[in-house]
């Protein structure tokens, strides 16, 4: 009777490896699985994104690129101060804002500073100019009720938001506020450049 030892195994009668096939298709099953599993994970957990425009400097730079939390708002609500990806209300790319009023407030402008039900809002994120002072939230001269050349009250499942970087933003002053529905994710962490790599937290 002939024994096979563990040194024997894989090789054919002449001494020779045995046929790859099997180790190649378990290759492509592992990459398709992967590729399933990475889509799957940015479908409905997490999603990359890179920063576009310089609408939220100097929080993020055009070429950062960010994570995006797809999940949590499934469990709870987003919060003034998150920064936040979304379908903008007409026909283009994702956008990426700061929640600055919720359903319900009451958004006014005085002095080149944000008013939220007749309070002041401490922004400590918006870009700080050549002057050293932060730079001034001016309404939009588009005659639209969300430009906040008047105070607007921000509608039932809605959300106003603006860029940090105030004057060079398009954002509810010019488009309006968003849905709930069209709220992609909340950015929680930066991963490139390396150098700038860490949280993204609503201030």
């Amino acid at each position: 009777m002939n024994h096979t030892s563990d040194d024997d195994a894989g090789q054919d009668r002449g001494g020779k490896p045995a046929a790859t096939g099997r180790t190649i298709l378990e290759y492509v099953v592992l990459a398709v699985v992967a590729i399933a599993v990475a889509l799957l994970i940015q479908a409905f957990l997490v999603k990359p994104y890179r920063i576009p425009s310089e609408s939220m400097q100097d929080t993020l730079l055009i070429g950062d690129r960010v994570l995006v939390d797809r999940i949590s708002w499934r469990f709870s609500e987003p919060a003034r101060g998150d920064i936040v990806v979304f379908h903008p209300p007409f026909d283009g790319p994702v956008l990426i804002k700061r929640i600055i009023g919720m359903p319900g407030d009451q958004v006014s402008l005085f002095e080149g500073s944000v008013y939220v039900n007749g309070e002041p809002l401490d922004e400590p994120y918006v870009r700080i100019g050549y002057d050293g002072e932060p730079e001034p939230t001016e309404p939009f001269d588009n005659g639209l009720p969300w430009s906040l050349q008047e105070p607007y009250t921000v509608p039932a499942g809605n959300y106003f938001v603006m860029g940090d970087n105030r004057t060079a933003s398009g954002d509810s002053r010019e488009f309006g506020p968003v849905t709930r529905g069209q709220l992609v994710g909340k950015a929680f962490a930066r991963y490139w450049p390396p150098s700038r790599i860490g949280g993204v937290a609503a201030e």
